[in-house]
């Protein structure tokens, strides 16, 4: 999730309004998180500029920056700057920016032998670990089912896989391929062996998918569910932020008509309190994975209505899941 530095110089006009009412502060952090974003911390400068934000934001808040910044332009002016973290500035400028994968030879049968043997290793001792409670639903609905198909998920955590995966009989994920951003799992050149491409490919089912690649990144997972294997995808893009489920790229829908597969929605809840964007460390709590009905779409369908008919069915999982956590955290409240 990128992370931005706000800079604000107040005009005359904006130092008013702030003597006349300090709380107009607050309207600052309502317009910044009106885009999704999360303020991280928030300073009063002694020198050039006047006020400091940083914050987390979504992929697409580029495209916003100059309705923030001109939003602001009457009482203000207003440098809004992307940032890195330092450590992760130093890693990237130490290695290669090339990335490896993807690896066809995953999907022979030593390959998954290998991932059976590294399944604790991989899942099992993390869930323990960090989940105080796995629970699994619908798993009934998947009983009879047979691939290939596409598996999709709502994407809030570092850990919605190791949640996902318990969900799903051995049939499917002995045999299912996972797409990861490559700038993040596949760069080349790191000394960590767990962290190299060809181990992502081989022990964890990953391949590569780069952003911004436009229909070319399709064309592996085309393969894949060609050769009869089941794909995981994220059709959010990135890890969510807040209570909002946000809108579906049509990757998923394209895969799904082009190779006439069903699509199979699993809800994630949870996982935005174990470890969302921008925190580092796990903190353990309850998860759990609603597997929904899978989605077979009609012939004729187009890929708008596709799409839609799939965030329809997750959204509905998400409202129904934020009801049980409004009313678990009114019950504690009047307890």
């Amino acid at each position: 999730m990128p992370r931005y530095v706000m800079l604000m110089r107040d005009h005359s006009s904006g130092l008013k309004a702030l003597r006349d009412n300090p709380q107009s502060a607050l309207d600052i952090r309502h317009a910044i998180e009106r885009w999704e974003a999360k303020i991280i911390a928030s300073y009063r400068l002694l020198g050039e500029w006047d006020q400091c934000y940083i914050f987390d934001a979504p992929d697409n808040f580029k495209a916003y920056r100059s309705t923030l910044a001109q939003e602001f332009s009457t009482t203000s002016d207003t440098e809004i700057l992307p940032a890195v973290d330092l450590d992760l500035f130093e890693r990237l400028i130490s290695q290669s920016a090339k990335t490896g994968g993807p690896h066809p030879w995953q999907i022979k049968w030593w390959a998954q032998i290998v991932r059976l043997l590294f399944y604790y290793r991989t899942y099992t001792k993390w869930s323990r670990r960090t989940f105080t409670r796995h629970d699994v639903f619908g798993t009934e609905k998947l009983r009879h089912f047979r691939g290939p198909c596409i598996v999709v998920a709502n994407h809030t955590s570092h850990y919605d896989q190791m949640c996902l995966i318990k969900a799903l009989p051995w049939r499917i994920k002995l045999n299912l391929f996972i797409g990861a951003a490559a700038d993040r799992w596949f760069l080349e050149g790191r000394k960590e062996i767990s962290l190299r491409p060809w181990y992502q490919s081989l022990v964890a089912g990953l391949y590569p998918i780069h952003r911004g690649g436009g229909s070319r990144a399709l064309d592996y997972p085309r393969w894949l569910l060609d050769n009869g294997a089941n794909i995981l995808l994220f059709p959010e893009g990135t890890r969510a932020r807040g209570r909002t489920l946000s809108p579906f790229k049509h990757g998923v829908s394209i895969l799904a008509l082009e190779k006439g597969v069903p699509i199979v929605p699993i809800y994630l809840e949870g996982l935005r309190h174990i470890r969302p964007p921008g925190r580092k460390e796990a903190v353990p709590g309850p998860v759990a994975a609603h597997v929904l009905d899978p989605i077979h779409f009609p012939p004729g369908t187009k890929v708008p209505e596709a799409t839609e008919m799939v965030y329809r069915a997750m959204r509905k999982a998400h409202e129904a899941a934020l009801a049980r956590e409004d009313a678990t955290r009114g019950g504690s409240s009047t307890s």
